[in-house]
């Protein structure tokens, strides 16, 4: 599988279920990935763990990201996750969360880089598929060890690697260091490497590119209530060089195909989840109406949207 060139929808909790994922495919993502899961979880209840695994064929390719700190467990759940038919397996050794570090996992890790290639290197010997690694600059506010981690995981076969360049704990406060993803490819120009962290204008992936070196471009918070970004970055000056067309229809959207993709959106979070969904499309809306004139006040309608009505009717009105 090929990592370069590409725009890849970035892994986020609560955010990049199966729907979204779709939404941002067409809408000119060539790569999705779900969001992390338990490497444990998995194993130990595969039903409810694997409720986050749910694709569809039109996502692909796509990948699932796995957490967890254990070789051994993270060997069985890429097993897994391959027997369920992904493309690869991504694991995030990047999540500064204190859930998630202060069971030894996520961005933690990435204080010992040999405990970070034997991940890797188990995954791999297990999978049978690509295997991904997303990292962050280091766990501590000032010691750096991305390169070290990297130098593990690229040994260990993984590959591609992405870099968000920032401490654990800056947490996503400051600004995203670039030079980060600079040296990452000028220490491994034969490796993909995958830049992540502000980018938020449709130009901002092309200039990573220019500025860093890296191969391809990771998007994540942008994303949220705009899966249209992907294609605005394609058709923007200085879109990425070899990355794919967008697919038809993929552009920034005019008011009456907005809605319609928000409508549907609710209406397929519906299909799925039942009420649960249309709650869980709140957030979504909030997303959808940042910079919208008026959008504070129908943010303030949002507590109300509880069945499908409900939601027909707020988004008819305000989109």
């Amino acid at each position: 599988m090929d990592f370069r060139g590409k725009l890849i929808l970035a892994p986020l909790a609560g955010v990049t279920d199966t729907t979204f994922r779709r939404l941002c495919r067409e809408n000119g993502a060539d790569i999705v990935v779900t969001e992390m899961v338990s490497a444990k979880g998995l194993l130990c209840d595969p039903d409810r763990s694997g409720a986050y695994l749910a694709y569809d064929e039109a996502e692909r390719p796509v990948g699932a990201q796995l957490f967890g700190s254990d070789p051994g467990e993270i060997a069985g759940a890429a097993s897994e996750v391959a027997r369920r038919g992904f493309d690869f397996v991504d694991i995030n050794m990047g999540c500064p969360v204190r859930k998630v570090t202060g069971g030894g996992s996520g961005s933690a890790i990435l204080a010992n880089p040999r405990l970070a290639g034997e991940i890797a290197r188990e995954a791999v010997r297990a999978a049978g598929i690509p295997v991904t690694v997303k990292i962050r600059s280091g766990f501590g506010n000032g010691k750096e060890t991305y390169l070290a981690v990297a130098e593990e995981l690229f040994a260990a076969g993984a590959a591609a690697v992405t870099l968000h360049p920032r401490h654990r704990g800056q947490m996503f406060a400051g600004s995203a260091d670039w030079t980060h993803i600079a040296a990452l490819k000028r220490a491994f120009p034969g490796e993909s490497i995958i830049g992540n962290g502000d980018i938020r204008q449709p130009g901002d992936a092309a200039r990573m590119l220019a500025e860093t070196g890296c191969d391809s471009v990771m998007i994540g918070r942008a994303a949220m209530g705009n899966p249209w970004i992907f294609a605005a970055m394609r058709h923007a000056p200085g879109a990425m060089a070899g990355a794919g067309a967008p697919r038809a229809g993929a552009s920034f959207p005019g008011p009456e195909a907005r809605r319609a993709l928000i409508m549907r959106h609710g209406e397929e979070m519906f299909r799925r989840h039942g009420a649960h969904g249309i709650k869980e499309m709140r957030k979504h809306l909030a997303w959808y109406s940042r910079g919208v004139p008026g959008g504070a006040a129908f943010r303030a309608e949002l507590p109300k949207v509880a069945d499908p009505d409900s939601f027909r009717a707020v988004v008819g009105r305000f989109f």
